[in-house]
């Protein structure tokens, strides 16, 4: 780093450091909440062209710099939820206005089982293009200071049901259960490849997925999505995703699990075994702090959101929160993470600080 660092100068000498700082004390275990906000602006995600990105990006930066909350800076290789499945080679589509979504490449958990997968560093893959932006928008600002999201991370099962179709990965539960194992090992190599290459590539400056907008250092654990929880029985849940997040929290000491949908039921299985589970996301109503309690009492902190429309009870997404820690916050921990700078969420941040330590 050099005197000209651009990142440096926008949030000033300190700033970065003590965001880390503080990050890492709370989760260490200090304090009951943690608050940061996140500005979209300047949009730089999931383009289908990405030749202006990094000037998008060093934008973002720049407005980010301007934004309160505990929120070091990050760049987001957002390239939507098929990044990893792209590795198998389904075919992607890019409808107008809409997100990108891929193809799954077969109907046949055999067929699934035999098909050829590209290296974890492959030059037409996400991850190679997110190190190439990546080391782009930190020579751009002549920083070394820049975390990075990693490209989105979806969990072993959730990639399997965009290789394999979703039904038919459903059915073979049931009827072919052996060889669904052997598709979510292959599921979780993946996963394990790709982290390790953007760790390497990256200088070890991992900071969490691309969804919730937290920071998990990677020294500390792995932050990936289970949108497929919703799906299962608590039965099934422990059959067919324990055994690679417990590999997966061996390997990176714990999880951040990212999941919109209802899924408290699994929240006493992940419990139980014994993971490590440093964060959970949840939206209310679908899922609700109560049903998370054996969570909380391991330690989790929880990412709470809301879907203000579907339901009657809260008016706001800080409505919510001050409930949240009006009712739960003797018991359990928040991160707190506005995921766009709004007066709302400023307010929030005037009135009960960016870090509760």
């Amino acid at each position: 780093m050099t005197t000209t660092d651009q990142l440096t100068q926008w949030f000033g000498p300190n700033r970065i450091t003590d965001r880390h700082d503080r990050i890492e004390r709370f989760w260490s275990g200090t304090g009951r909440y943690l608050v940061s906000i996140t500005t979209t602006a300047h949009g730089y995600r999931q383009l289908r062209d990405p030749s202006d990105l990094p000037e998008r990006a060093v934008a973002n930066l720049r407005a980010q710099a301007a934004v309160p909350g505990i929120n070091p800076p990050s760049f987001f290789p957002d390239f939507g939820t098929i990044s990893l499945p792209r590795y198998f080679d389904g075919t992607v589509h890019w409808p107008a206005e809409t997100c990108p979504y891929i193809d799954p490449v077969t109907t046949d958990i055999d067929q699934a089982l035999a098909l050829s997968r590209r290296p974890a560093d492959d030059p037409a893959m996400d991850a190679s293009r997110a190190i190439a932006l990546y080391q782009t928008v930190c020579a751009q600002l002549g920083t070394d200071r820049l975390s990075l999201r990693s490209i989105d991370m979806q969990g072993p099962l959730n990639t399997a049901a965009m290789v394999l179709e979703q039904q038919e990965l459903m059915m073979a539960m049931l009827e072919q259960p052996a060889k669904v194992h052997a598709l979510l090992e292959r599921t979780t190599d993946l996963l394990i490849e790709v982290v390790s290459y953007l760790r390497r590539e990256s200088g070890d400056r991992l900071c969490g997925n691309i969804w919730p907008y937290t920071c998990l250092p990677i020294e500390r654990g792995l932050s990936l999505t289970e949108d497929f929880m919703p799906l299962l029985s608590a039965e099934q849940y422990r059959q067919f995703a324990l055994v690679y997040l417990r590999r997966l929290s061996s390997a990176y000491g714990s999880l951040l699990i990212h999941c919109c949908g209802d899924w408290g039921r699994h929240a006493a299985t992940l419990a139980e075994t014994g993971i490590n589970v440093a964060g959970v996301e949840f939206h209310y109503p679908f899922t609700r702090i109560e049903q998370l309690a054996p969570l909380a009492e391991r330690g989790t902190v929880f990412i709470p959101y809301i879907a203000v429309e579907r339901q009657t009870e809260f008016d706001s997404l800080t409505a919510y929160y001050h409930y949240l820690l009006d009712h739960h916050g003797d018991r359990c921990r928040f991160w707190f993470a506005f995921p766009d700078d709004t007066p709302e969420a400023r307010t929030f941040i005037q009135k009960m600080g960016e870090y509760d330590g």
